[in-house]
């Protein structure tokens, strides 16, 4: 059976108005709010087994997709860590929400950081989870290796050709059907699919760190490539809470509940 990519059991769906055109979000549950940002090129749906999860532990979960993914609209100018950022702000004064928690993975997390140093009335915690942290050096060099190719294929394969390339870079743990859900989300956000792989590196992190002041949990897990730079962070900024998970970026996709429960931990207390 062909699992759903736009609709969660339960969930409540809606629009704002954000900077760059209309912002779609998906929300769940009750409590204290917990704001969600998605990496690229994902969308909101990324979060589809984790948000029942925390749904469950008695929050409000809320998650936006980022302009160009999911269904909101495209940027109207060049996507940027920093635009991203003031989008997930919109969302949070149009609900009307409390200072919320706000947790993002991957180059998400940059947006979350963002966020947390820009508009530190409206965080009350930050969750990075496997956050580039990126020297200048290497971000030079991540944003000289990005490709933007997009071809329809008369006789489908690029379908398949995308699923081998998603085979041979992600996360071997990830099952067919989280395979088969971000190959429908990366070709279903057209031409802006790379712009947050764009964005990222064209953040500089470095300049915000010492403007978050919000308790922060950083989470790196073991088979992330990424991996390291969880420990850097927390050397750069030592007190900051710490955790390791034993997967890699597949955890938040594969095993929800061991991904949410360090999460739910540092927020409980």
């Amino acid at each position: 059976m062909l699992p759903p990519v736009n609709v969660l059991p339960g969930e409540r769906r809606g629009y704002v108005e954000g900077p760059e055109g209309q912002v779609h979000y998906r929300e769940l549950g009750k409590g204290d709010p917990i704001v969600l940002v998605h990496q690229a090129p994902w969308g909101s749906i990324q979060y589809r087994r984790a948000i029942p999860v925390l749904a469950a532990a008695g929050y409000r979960v809320i998650v936006p997709d980022l302009p160009g993914h999911g269904m909101s609209d495209p940027p109207r100018e060049s996507a940027s860590i920093e635009a991203y950022a003031e989008t997930v702000a919109a969302v949070i004064t149009a609900l009307a929400l409390p200072p919320v928690a706000v947790v993002g993975h991957h180059g998400g997390g940059l947006v979350a950081a963002r966020l947390a140093a820009a508009h530190p009335a409206r965080v009350r915690a930050l969750v990075t989870d496997n956050m580039p942290y990126y020297t200048a050096a290497q971000r030079a060099e991540r944003a000289a290796h990005l490709s933007d190719v997009q071809e329809i294929k008369p006789d489908g394969s690029h379908f398949t050709d995308r699923w081998a390339v998603v085979r041979r870079i992600a996360d071997p743990a990830w099952s067919d059907e989280t395979v088969h859900v971000g190959i429908v989300a990366y070709f279903a956000n057209g031409p802006w699919k790379e712009d947050g792989h764009r964005a990222a590196p064209a953040y500089d992190l470095e300049a915000d760190l010492d403007r978050i002041a919000c308790p922060t949990l950083v989470i790196a897990s073991h088979a992330d490539r990424l991996f390291p730079m969880g420990r850097q962070l927390v050397e750069r900024r030592p007190g900051w809470n710490y955790a390791e998970l034993p997967g890699g970026a597949g955890m938040v996709f594969e095993r929800a509940p061991e991904w949410a429960d360090p999460i739910l931990k540092f927020l409980n207390s």
